[in-house]
């Protein structure tokens, strides 16, 4: 009985665990808090003029709408139903800058309210792009799609 339970334990800690990973956390400030990246879904369409696909060596570029996404092997990549699309909200690549920004400064009005003064965050010029975690989804045959962990690299700031 004492093994079942420390083995129970076990999964359940390594269960918790392997959720979420170092990278689906961000921090405003150097020594602040960390927060848990909001998850934003990207269509990639093959047959737009403002879509495309390059692939360099085991990397994919995506650039959609003038920003540049890479998928690189170390990421996951899985497979899903179309099904999915009727689940969750597609974002606008051209709008993710935008997004991301008034992410940043909500959550940093958030963190002012509640310790009650002013934090001397400098807002970034670039680099709003740490902020959402991004996934590019690409249709494929068989009503399928492909749902590649991305990077997002460049954006036309």
């Amino acid at each position: 009985m004492k093994n079942v339970f420390y083995i129970l334990l076990i999964l359940v800690t390594t269960f918790a665990h392997a959720q979420t990973r170092k990278s689906d956390f961000f921090r405003l400030y150097k020594g602040g808090n960390t927060y848990l990246k909001p998850i934003k879904y990207v269509l990639f369409d093959s047959t737009a003029s403002y879509a495309e696909k390059k692939i360099i060596q085991d990397v994919i570029y995506f650039n959609i709408k003038g920003e540049q996404f890479v998928y690189k092997k170390n990421h996951k990549v899985d497979t899903c139903s179309v099904d999915l699309l009727q689940k969750i909200k597609l974002d606008n690549p051209a709008d993710l800058n935008q997004n991301a920004f008034l992410y940043f400064k909500n959550k940093k009005e958030e963190i002012e309210k509640k310790s009650n003064h002013k934090i001397l965050i400098l807002f970034p010029v670039a680099g709003f792009n740490n902020y959402f975690k991004v996934y590019v989804l690409e249709k494929i045959k068989n009503d399928k799609l492909l749902k590649y962990l991305v990077d997002w690299e460049y954006s036309t700031f």
